[in-house]
């Protein structure tokens, strides 16, 4: 059994998922197509045929449901998840590729990192 957010096989018994700590709810197992080795139905659309899989939670997903992305073929639910940016990091990492000749040249990077990302959305 699979946990429904995550995808990672956990045991049967379990009350929540190891790996992301969500309360284990388990995903229901793809429909094979009788006659069609390697076929399944869509999770979503119960009459789609495909043979496509998300890279991700390996959801049999049909051209519908698909949203090809930089990492690959992903279902909607997967392909929504995003990763935040951290404004600091990013402004703590643009100062150190500077270099520490003084203190002053670190200050003025982080100061223009910080003016770039409150002006930013405007040049959009």
């Amino acid at each position: 059994m699979r946990c429904s957010k995550c995808g990672v096989e956990n045991g049967s018994e379990t009350k929540f998922c190891p790996a992301c700590g969500a309360k284990f709810v388990p995903r229901p197992e793809p429909i094979e197509v009788l006659g069609e080795a390697g076929a399944y139905y869509c999770f979503k659309h119960k009459k789609e045929i495909t043979r496509v899989t998300c890279g991700r939670c390996e959801k049999p997903i049909c051209p519908r449901c698909l949203v090809i992305g930089p990492a690959g073929v992903r279902c909607q639910d997967c392909a929504r998840n995003r990763v935040a940016k951290r404004w600091r990091g990013v402004a703590h990492d643009a100062a150190s590729g500077l270099g520490r000749i003084d203190g002053r040249k670190v200050w003025y990077a982080y100061l223009l990192a910080m003016i770039v990302r409150m002006f930013g959305g405007w040049f959009r």
